[in-house]
This record gives structure tokens, C-alpha cells and sequence, in this order.
């Protein structure tokens, strides 16, 4: 048993098992980055991309066991885990172990404050891996998913301005969402080139007060990304308007179906006021945290 980055000749392999683990309910591993981005780091990893994501493998003779993969900042010293993720006829085996060990090796040399992941709230057996490796339980999250509604509301809220980024991002954008999620301007002005992402921004006094994402690389299934606001200006309707803007903006695909979107805790009146206008509750998750 052995781990190691990842080649171009094994990203086959690890898409194949990250395909058979989300066939089974008790994976869902790990909703947080889009649904896609799993296979987005393992061709990153393929084509030779370290930096900022790191995808290793575990390896069993010759053949693809499992697979992993970190998602850091060297400004904000924050990793996000991605998996791992094992073929289902290789666990209990240990390689879920050693590539949890390896990865979060990865993260202490580049330096990082935290490690961080969710996994499903069924997902007993990930939860088990991670407790041993001295990750701590935090905050619960709700997954929801919404059909092609028929037709879809307009909301306004005083003084404030929602506009889709169609040029450049610029400082202010990313002195915003830093606090989100640990991403590079280079990586995200690379997402927006592909078409297949959309950055929603509120603006009041021309400066941004709120923000929300689109992530439309999954094909039929779009997802909504870090909606997040001041909660003064969440409580007076900024949270619902963005989250229409990015209603709008995933259903004005024709190739979309559905929008996934990930809500803090489990406040019922929340997810009744969500459900009431068409979300379906899927599952729940459960984050936990590493401090390395």
C-alpha cells in the first residue's frame, strides 16, 4: 500500500471510483465544492497542477485504490478536503487512512492553519476516519434541491443594487469573498472564462455588500455557491434576492434542470420558507475541522 500524486494515467481510475461512490446514498461525501470538482482536481492533478490543489492517490499493486485531494490558500492558511474517497472493494483495508494521513501531511508543509470537510450525516464510517485522525464536529448543513420552477419572482431591496459580473473581477470582489473560501483571483478569472460560472454581486454606495455564485459545470444540475451578506441586510431580503438572481441565472440555461444549493444549520423556518417556494430537502451534512 502506497500513496502519491496523481498522473495523468490514473485520472481514469479515479473518476471511475469517485462515479461508483456517488451511486451509493451513503457517500455523499462532500457537497461543499460544486459536484463537479471532483473530476476538475483530478484532471488538475493530471495535467501537473500543484498549486493550490494537491490530488494524491493510494495505490494497491498497480491498480487505483482510493483518491484525494486538497483545495488550500497560502493567504488564509485554510485547506478544504476533498474525499477520500475509496473503490468499494478496497475498503476497511487502511488506504482511506493513509490517504487521509498523506493529505493532511500536504497541508502542514504548505503551511496551512485548518483542514476542513463535511461529509454525509449517514456517512457513518467517514465520520469514524475523520474522528481518529482528531478532526471535531462543527456545523451541520441542509442539501436542497430545486426543480425548473415555471416561472421565477423579482425582489428588490432598497438602496441596493444585484448585478452579474460580466468583465474583469477587480480587488473589491476578492477582498469580499475571501472570507469564503480559499481561492486564488487566478483561479477564479479562469472559472469565468469557461462561460460555465456565474459571480453575482450587491452593491449599496458602490461598494460590495453581498455576493452569490453559480457553478454550471455539471451539466443539468447547477449549484449555488457562497451566498453571503451582512445579516442586517440578510433580514431585510438581500439573502432571498440573490438567491433569485441566481435562480435566474442557472435556469435561463436550457440545459439545466436542477439548482442545488447548501443552507447553515437547521433552522426549520428557513428551510420551511425554502421548501415553500419549490426546494426539496436531499440530505444532511456534517462539517468538521482540523487544526494542524
Amino acid at each position: 500500500m502506497s500513496t502519491r500524486r496523481i498522473h495523468s494515467e490514473d485520472a481514469a481510475a479515479a473518476g471511475e471510483i469517485v462515479r461508483l461512490a456517488r451511486e451509493r446514498s451513503e457517500d455523499l461525501i462532500d457537497p461543499f465544492p460544486p459536484s463537479q470538482e471532483i473530476e476538475v482536481l483530478v484532471d488538475m492533478g493530471a495535467r501537473g497542477k500543484a498549486d493550490p490543489t494537491h490530488a494524491r492517490i493510494a495505490v494497491s499493486g498497480v491498480a487505483v485504490a482510493g483518491y484525494g485531494a486538497l483545495d488550500y490558500s497560502s493567504e488564509m492558511r485554510r485547506a478544504h478536503l476533498i474525499g477520500p474517497v475509496v473503490h468499494p472493494d478496497q475498503r476497511r483495508k487502511g488506504f482511506g487512512r493513509a490517504l487521509l494521513n498523506d493529505l493532511t501531511d500536504q497541508a502542514r508543509v504548505a503551511r496551512q492553519r485548518y483542514v476542513r470537510t463535511a461529509v454525509g450525516a449517514r456517512n457513518r464510517g467517514a465520520q469514524a476516519l475523520l474522528k481518529k485522525a482528531g478532526f471535531k464536529r462543527k456545523e451541520t448543513h441542509t442539501c436542497l434541491r430545486l426543480a425548473r420552477p415555471e416561472s421565477i419572482p423579482t425582489i428588490a431591496v432598497d438602496n441596493v443594487e444585484i448585478r452579474r459580473v460580466e468583465s474583469e473581477l477587480d480587488d473589491l470582489y476578492f477582498d469580499f469573498t475571501r472570507k469564503l473560501v480559499p481561492r486564488q483571483p487566478k483561479q477564479m478569472r479562469s472559472l469565468l472564462k469557461s462561460d460555465a460560472y456565474v459571480v453575482i454581486l450587491a452593491f449599496k454606495n458602490d461598494k460590495p455588500v453581498g455576493c452569490v455564485e453559480v457553478d454550471l459545470r455539471n451539466g443539468s444540475v447547477a449549484s449555488v455557491e457562497n451566498l453571503d451578506a451582512p445579516p442586517s441586510l440578510l433580514h431585510r431580503g438581500l439573502g432571498n434576492a440573490l438567491l433569485v438572481e441566481a435562480m435566474a441565472a442557472a435556469f435561463e440555461r436550457d440545459n439545466v434542470d436542477v439548482l442545488d444549493l447548501v443552507v447553515s444549520g437547521t433552522d426549520r423556518s428557513r428551510l420551511e420558507g425554502l421548501q415553500s417556494a419549490g426546494f426539496q430537502v436531499r440530505h444532511e451534512v456534517i462539517g468538521y475541522e482540523l487544526r494542524v
